[in-house]
Order: C-alpha cells, then sequence, then structure tokens
C-alpha cells in the first residue's frame, strides 16, 4: 500500500487550482483520487475536469444513501429489531444521498470521483445531460430508484420502472415486503403504466419537430410504429418507439425495463457470495465478466489477493465466454439480414465451449464461479489438453463462419454505411467495447488497466475506422479470433498452485470503505462500485452496465435512416437485456 505522503502526491495533479471542491481524499484501498462538490459548482467542476484536466469519459454516475452515523465507544444503543427471514436489514430512516461520477481519463487510464451531498427535501442537481449525452439516461435511472431531480434534465421519467410507481426501490426507507395488494395487481393489468408516445418524446430541435408533422407537399402523416417488447427480432424484451415518414426514421427511443428485477436491491439483502450467484442473471451471455468486476471490488475492499494459478484461469475462463456472447451475437447478425445458415454453425461452435464451462464449473451459463481469493475449484484433469486441441483449430471454424457473411454480397449492401457512430458520439454516448473501437476509439481494459493476468498476457486490440454496423460486424470477429488465441496462452502459461488464497476468511466481512473495479466484457466497460459498512452484506452494489450505454446511442444510429435497416444496425449493439435491466 502506498504511504499517506504518496496518496496526497496522486491527488494534487488532478484536483489542483480547483475552484468549487473540497474534502480530497482516496476512495478505498483501490487509491481513486475523491473530492467533493456542491450542486452549485458541479457543473463548473466538471466542465474544467473534462475540457482542461482530460477527464473525457464518463464511467460511473449513480446515488448512495448515506449510513447512518456509529455509536462512539461505550454509548449505548436500543437492540435492533430481528432481521427479516430473507436476512434483510430492518427499515432504516430515509437520510440523505451523495451522488457519484466517476470520470476516466483516456490518456492515463486514470480515474477520479466526484461525490455532491444532497440533503432530504432538496435531492436536486443540475444535469449532466448537455455535458455527455448518455448522462440524460443514466440520470433517469437514478431519478427513477433514489427519486433525485436532476434541474434541466430533456426527459426526466421513470426508464425501468412503471410511470405510475410508487416510490423508489433503492432508497434504504422503501418498504420490501410490504407484498403488492389484489388492486395494485388489477391496476397494473389495466393500465399501460407508460405515458403516450406523444407526450414523452421531445424533439432535439425546431427542425426536427417539423420534420415530425410529415410532408405537406405529399400530405403525408407521422406514423409512430411500436417495435416490441414482444417481437422475434428485438434481441429480449426491448420496446422501441420509431416515428416514421415512409420508410424513413425520423425519430426512435428505446424504452426497457421489462426485466427489471432490481438486482442491487437484491444484494442489500444477501451476503457477498450470494451477490456473485445473482451477478451471473445480469450478463446471462458472459457472466463471468459481472463475477469477476464484483469479486475484484471484493478483494480489493478486503486485501486479498488471488493465485497466480486462479488468474490465469480468470483470463482463459473470460475469454471463452467472449467467444460464446460473440457466438450468439453473430448467429443473431445473420437472422438479422435474413440468413438462417449462420445461427446453425455459431451455435454448433458454442455448443462445444459451454460443454467446457458445464466440466469446469458444472454449469453452462450461471457459472457462481468466482470467489474471493481465487475460484470454486481446478480444471478436471485432462480437461487442459481436450481445450488446447480446439483452441489450435478454432480459427479454421471462424472461418466457416465468415465465408457465410463477410463477402456476401447482400450482408455487406446491408451493413456497410449503414448505422454510423462517430468517434465523437462515442464520448458522448459513453460507449465502450467493440462499438467504441469500430468507430476508431482505441480502448480495452484488458490492455490499457490489466487485472487478473493480463499483465502476462499481450492483447492485441482490433480496431476499424468507419463506425458502421460491418464495422461492428469485424471488429467482433477479429475479437473472437485473439480471445481463442488469449485463452490458449493462458491454458499453456497456467502456473501450478492452489485455485483459492488459503488465506480468506471464512466469514467475508470487508471492512467499511468503497471500492469501483472495470472489465473488458464482450460488450465493453463493465463496472461494479461496491460500498461497505462493514457488515455481510454490501451497503450499496451498483453495476454500470456497458449494454445500458450502448444502446442509448440507438436514436443517434437509427435516425435519418430507413426501417429497413432498424434491425440490422439494433442487432450490431449487441443488447442484452438482462444487463441492462437489471
Amino acid at each position: 500500500m502506498r504511504t499517506v505522503e504518496a496518496a496526497a502526491e496522486r491527488i494534487a495533479p488532478v484536483f489542483e487550482q480547483l475552484a468549487g471542491v473540497a474534502d480530497r481524499c482516496i476512495l478505498g484501498p483501490g487509491e481513486i483520487p475523491c473530492a467533493r462538490t456542491s450542486p452549485e459548482d458541479l457543473i463548473d467542476v466538471i466542465r474544467t475536469l473534462r475540457d482542461q484536466r482530460g477527464f473525457t469519459h464518463l464511467t460511473l454516475l449513480t446515488a448512495e444513501e448515506l449510513q447512518p452515523p456509529k455509536p462512539a465507544d461505550g454509548e449505548q444503543t436500543e437492540a435492533a429489531p430481528p432481521a427479516s427471514p430473507a436476512g434483510a436489514r430492518e427499515q432504516l430512516p430515509q437520510t440523505g444521498l451523495d451522488m457519484i461520477y466517476g470520470l476516466t481519463r483516456a490518456a492515463d487510464g486514470t480515474t477520479i470521483i466526484v461525490r455532491v451531498a444532497l440533503e432530504d427535501g432538496s435531492l436536486a442537481v443540475p444535469t449532466l445531460s448537455h455535458i455527455w449525452a448518455g448522462a440524460e439516461q443514466l440520470e433517469r435511472e437514478v431519478y427513477d430508484l433514489f427519486g433525485v431531480h436532476f434541474d434541466g434534465h430533456p426527459n426526466l421519467r421513470r426508464i425501468v420502472l412503471r410511470d405510475d410507481f410508487v416510490g423508489h426501490p433503492l432508497r434504504k426507507a422503501f418498504d420490501t415486503n410490504g407484498g403488492v395488494s389484489s388492486e395494485a395487481v388489477v391496476e397494473a393489468v389495466k393500465s399501460p403504466g407508460d405515458a403516450p408516445f406523444e407526450e414523452t418524446r421531445r424533439p432535439n430541435s425546431p427542425s426536427e419537430e417539423a420534420r415530425l408533422a410529415g410532408d405537406p407537399v405529399l400530405h403525408s402523416e407521422r406514423l409512430v410504429l411500436n417495435m416490441g417488447p414482444q417481437h422475434p427480432s428485438m434481441h429480449g424484451v426491448l420496446h422501441l418507439w420509431l416515428a416514421l415518414d415512409g420508410e424513413q426514421v425520423m425519430a426512435s427511443e428505446p424504452t426497457h425495463g421489462y426485466l427489471h428485477r432490481c438486482i442491487e436491491k437484491l444484494c442489500e439483502s444477501l451476503n457477498y457470495k450470494a451477490c456473485t450467484a445473482l451477478l451471473d442473471r445480469s450478463d446471462y451471455v458472459s457472466g463471468f465478466h459481472t463475477e469477476l468486476a464484483h469479486i475484484l471490488a471484493l478483494e480489493e475492499l478486503m486485501g486479498i489477493e488471488s493465485t497466480p494459478k486462479a488468474d490465469y484461469l480468470r483470463v482463459m475462463l473470460g475469454e471463452l465466454v467472449r467467444i460464446t456472447s460473440h457466438h450468439t451475437w453473430f448467429a443473431a447478425a445473420g437472422l438479422d439480414t435474413g440468413a438462417l445458415t449462420p445461427f446453425l454453425y455459431a451455435f454448433i461452435d458454442r455448443e462445444k465451449i459451454l460443454d467446457f464451462f458445464e466440466a469446469i464449473t458444472g454449469a453452462r451459463m450461471m457459472f457462481n464461479y468466482f470467489r474471493p481469493g481465487g475460484v470454486k475449484a481446478d480444471m478436471p484433469a485432462g480437461l487442459a489438453e481436450e481445450m488446447k486441441a480446439y483452441l489450435k483449430t478454432f480459427d479454421k471454424q471462424v472461418d466457416e463462419c465468415e465465408s457465410l457473411l463477410t463477402g456476401n454480397e447482400i450482408f455487406r449492401a446491408r451493413t456497410r454505411g449503414v448505422g454510423l457512430l462517430s468517434p465523437q458520439a462515442v464520448i458522448d454516448h459513453c460507449v465502450t467495447g467493440p462499438m467504441a473501437r469500430a468507430s476508431g476509439i482505441d480502448i480495452d481494459l484488458r490492455r490499457d488497466e490489466p487485472y487478473a493476468a493480463y499483465d502476462r498476457i499481450p492483447v492485441n486490440v482490433a480496431t476499424a475506422m468507419v463506425g458502421d454496423t460491418f464495422d461492428r460486424y469485424t471488429v467482433r470477429v477479429a475479437e473472437m479470433r485473439e480471445s481463442a488465441r488469449i485463452a490458449l496462452a493462458a491454458l499453456e502459461g497456467m502456473p501450478e498452485g492452489p485455485c483459492v488464497n488459503p488465506d480468506v476468511p471464512r466469514a467475508i466481512k470487508p471492512p467499511p470503505g468503497a471500492a469501483y473495479r472495470r472489465v473488458e466484457s464482450p460488450r465493453g466497460e463493465l463496472g461494479v462500485y461496491l460500498v461497505s459498512d462493514g457488515s455481510a452484506q454490501p451497503w450499496r452494489l451498483k453495476v454500470r452496465s456497458p449494454a445500458f450505454s450502448n444502446l442509448h446511442s440507438a436514436p443517434t444510429l437509427l435516425n435519418g435512416g430507413r426501417i429497413g435497416d432498424v434491425v440490422a444496425v439494433l442487432g450490431s449493439v449487441d443488447v442484452v437485456m438482462g444487463e441492462i435491466d437489471r
């Protein structure tokens, strides 16, 4: 661990001579520079950090309820009421909140936290949606689940819960044991729960508003079309509003929440190991990455190191599940453009890797395999050689898949020059992963901020320049090949030794503090912000979903295009609704 003097030196260059900040400190054992500001100074502070200090990426935007004060030594306190059968904490009085803003500087990978204190009765803070377009939807999520009001927000309404939902579930005082009355069920069934499109859609400019009125020469009218949530090409229970003028998409807006389970709230009543199993249900296509982000944050809080062998196992499994996730996307990419055969080829190859997962973890999807300090168990004898033989032939399998689509005249016509996303739009919408790399943004946490064994295994990052649907396709295909190479290198370089740290205590109770750790999932930057109050359950667990931010770039991708391109473009986003809704 660094000394106090070294930590102070790390804070100083970030917040030096920056008006409006106070209480400079280091966040948790990860030593993330942190400072406080007021709602009045927030915009000036954020603008300075972005425009003058290089922190152009908004990696985290959430809220955290303040913890009740601890009794002083010797102070008598009333006995706490017995816990509920589920082990949840007793209902706490509602207190103030801290808004949490995480910013990253691409030049050196430095991440900082800016906190803003809000008191009950005045849960209001200025919106950042005019600084980052991607902040608009992140702020709606905080408004929905915490009740924070963002002054100046262009469209402040619920995003995962029904518009007529009462209360804010992530507040500690929210009653989770009250049940649902029969009257509420009847009302939920008979009412739509969402305001009409005309009441909620706010055009970006007067010119767009005029276009939405239709063509006066042809006497056309705007048509509002609903795609989903029950639609065969929506990649899950996603609802897409489309405003059409003939075949042209004039405006679009994704809405979701149909798969919302409030996993972050559920984690507050579970121990840390149980949270791992629950987070598997978030990104159910590549659960190893959500597990790993949680475990890395937990290890940081507890000062635990994983074993070298576990680091290599984590890399190997993370890359294999990246391949299976891209297999699922590749299969859908074929279907989205009218081809069935790629679906069959991709799932044949995917099944073999799922067999490996089943042999190692006992499950094909919901793994619950990573543990603080390592992994649950070692690989079965003889499996490593079988996996090596498979990975050495993997390029030929990708060649077969590519022969179906990459050079296909119809596929290229449907994807080239369609769904363009500029580098600036990537930054504005907080887009990460293959979508960002397809637009020429060369970022990858495996290389830029190595975790597990990535500091010992080089990663070649695939990028493209145009940023269209075809480039997003080629980048993911290249990543499949690279992931196979990395997984093979992890297998061949895996050291001997235990697969879990024997010094990890049986009772997982991290000391009070906070940590924020990120991993490179198949969809981009997946982070877990973990706050401990010293008990066996997290005080706050926030999942930074890359698919959430990527999805809400859809209007930029779709507006001005043709309705016939909507399915192909949306498929290139690689939507996973379990991670988006959580």
